[in-house]
């Protein structure tokens, strides 16, 4: 996603759905304290319903992607000063290869909202959210597990392709009225910098921690067929 766009802050007796937003930032519109807690508010109850919804969820598999949420937020906190270069779109990859769609969107709106809660948290969190559950679905999808082995150099070309989809999703953060056709694209050539390190970045994460990653998931899924098979499921599905 592009940054430092010029969006010019809004002029004082013209706002901009003044229970909504506040200004126009370069990342898009900034929230009031209302519409923050509201964005919030609607991001837990997307995450959590898609938990719920997903079979075979169970305290367990809960546990351990919270653990997961947590310590991927964390690193991609301490990654800010590095554009764009973040662990969240590998491991989304790989939560919806492994997990399935439902969850792996859980997964991606819970590490957005957590890390942009001490990053930069506003209207642009949604399409953020937004663009990683899409990466997971994608994740879902791609054929990135065959017969329990990770295939790594499909998840290293997927991790690249992902960085433009979730560019083009972010970047629809800062549609505002008025906004042409013509300067939306002008806000996409300026983020391709942005993807192309993007892209760079997700094949790195994709080589170095892919195969761990996929190691603690695929241990996941095992231990949840497993408890399928003997009928001890506890928590959510028992």
């Amino acid at each position: 996603m592009a940054s430092g766009l010029g969006v010019a802050t809004l002029k004082a007796g013209r706002p901009l759905g003044w229970f909504m937003f506040q200004a126009l930032g370069v990342h898009g519109p900034v929230l009031t304290p209302l519409a923050a807690m509201l964005v919030d508010i609607a991001l837990v109850v997307a995450a959590f319903s898609f938990m719920v919804a997903a079979p075979r969820t169970n305290r367990m598999t809960v546990a351990a992607l919270a653990t997961l949420v947590v310590s991927v937020a964390a690193v991609r906190v301490l990654m800010q000063p590095l554009p764009n270069v973040q662990p969240v779109t590998v491991a989304a990859l790989l939560v919806g290869a492994h997990l399935g769609v439902r969850r792996g969107a859980s997964f991606a709106i819970l590490v957005t909202l957590l890390s942009n809660l001490l990053i930069s948290h506003g209207w642009w969190t949604l399409f953020q959210a937004l663009g990683w559950a899409s990466v997971a679905v994608v994740g879902a999808r791609a054929g990135l597990i065959e017969n329990g082995k990770l295939n790594l150099p499909r998840l290293c070309f997927f991790a690249a392709a992902a960085a433009p989809l979730f560019g083009f999703i972010a970047t629809l953060s800062l549609i505002v009225p008025g906004l042409t056709v013509a300067q939306f694209l002008v806000l996409l050539s300026q983020g391709v910098p942005f993807d192309v390190v993007h892209a760079l970045g997700n094949v790195a994460f994709a080589l170095w921690v892919g195969p761990l990653l996929h190691a603690f998931l695929g241990g996941l899924a095992s231990s949840e067929t497993e408890l399928l098979a003997t009928g001890d499921l506890h928590g959510i599905d028992a």
